[in-house]
């Protein structure tokens, strides 16, 4: 079995990614902390920082740290059959049968209360770096694929607006999902 979880930050892509790697005994992998390994340390720090911003806009110029990862990504399904995992774009570039993707859609206003808690910044902080943060990350995917990840939803199996499930709900909802495709 092959999933890959979508969404914007703070969507709860990788906790939810995590959470079924364990229901189902699967291989996780990020594609934000693979990322992270990629591009040079003196351009990162976290996501929703100056230095975070910084390191996108360093992406948008040197997209070679993203197609590396693409490329990664795309290698590292193709070779498993027991992997999840959680990527802004991965959906629209793996087009192999039988791989199961889930786009979670969160409110701005919960998305936003999820960064200033994860990351221990004020609310107008997080609003701040999380917008900014997504304008420049589609930008990137719209500029290297012509992909827009803020409206383009065509490559998904299952679309979930979880602004307002716990964890453990939203866990549920897509074991399920995943279940029923079984039978």
């Amino acid at each position: 079995m092959r999933i890959i979880i979508s969404g914007l930050t703070a969507s709860g892509k990788s906790t939810l990614a995590r959470s079924l790697s364990k229901s189902f005994k699967l291989e996780y992998f990020s594609g934000s902390s693979k990322l992270k390994e990629l591009i040079p340390k003196e351009h990162f720090e976290f996501w929703e920082s100056k230095k975070g911003l910084d390191a996108i806009r360093f992406r948008l110029k040197h997209p070679q740290y993203d197609r590396s990862l693409d490329n990664y990504i795309i290698k590292n399904i193709k070779a498993r059959d027991n992997l999840i995992l959680d990527s802004w774009v991965a959906s629209w570039k793996v087009n192999l049968p039988g791989i199961i993707k889930i786009y979670l859609k969160v409110d701005i206003k919960e998305r936003v209360r999820r960064v200033s808690e994860r990351d221990g910044i004020s609310i107008a902080a997080a609003s701040k770096f999380m917008r900014e943060k997504d304008r420049l990350t589609s930008k990137i995917y719209r500029d290297i694929y012509g992909i827009d990840v803020l409206k383009d939803l065509t490559p998904f199996d299952l679309v979930i607006n979880s602004t307002y499930l716990s964890a453990d709900e939203l866990r549920r909802l897509c074991v399920h999902y995943i279940e029923s495709l079984k039978r």
